[in-house]
């Protein structure tokens, strides 16, 4: 089975899009609902617009993946998140891992890290969910 693990630089790439994307809406919110906050001389989204914002964070990661394989960032890359035993479309509490184990990732960098010391470019959360991140372009697999 010709399965191409995906570059580092194309996941971090497909993340930034992904994270620029949900800082967008996260700004529109911020001014469209935002409220002062004076403790901490900014603002903040709260109620039933933070309850939303919750939700499109959700259906931009984990939900997108378990559904497509993919975010908006990794399919304006080029790549897509597979079952790593078997290469066919990861399931939702996969996805779910994935995102959760994210944040673990993004402290000091520790899934970069992670993923700079193996072959398959891992990081943590595709060890725990059991996944791998293929180049969909150079991969000749059907799913």
């Amino acid at each position: 089975m010709g399965v191409i693990i995906a570059k580092k630089r194309e996941r971090i790439v497909a993340f930034i899009a992904d994270f620029l994307i949900y800082l967008l809406i996260f700004l529109l919110f911020l001014f469209l609902w935002g409220n002062p906050n004076y403790k901490s001389n900014g603002y903040e989204v709260t109620g039933f617009p933070a309850f939303i914002l919750f939700l499109i964070g959700i259906m931009l990661w984990p939900i997108s993946e378990s559904i497509f394989g993919q975010t908006i960032g990794k399919r304006i890359v080029g790549i897509r998140v597979l079952n790593g035993k078997n290469y066919k479309h990861l399931s939702l509490g996969q996805a779910f891992i994935r995102f959760i184990f994210g944040y673990i990732d993004i402290i000091f960098f520790i899934g970069l890290i992670v993923a700079s010391t193996n072959k398959e470019n891992k990081r943590i959360g595709d060890y725990v969910a059991k996944t791998v991140v293929i180049d969909l372009d150079k991969s000749q697999i059907r799913i």
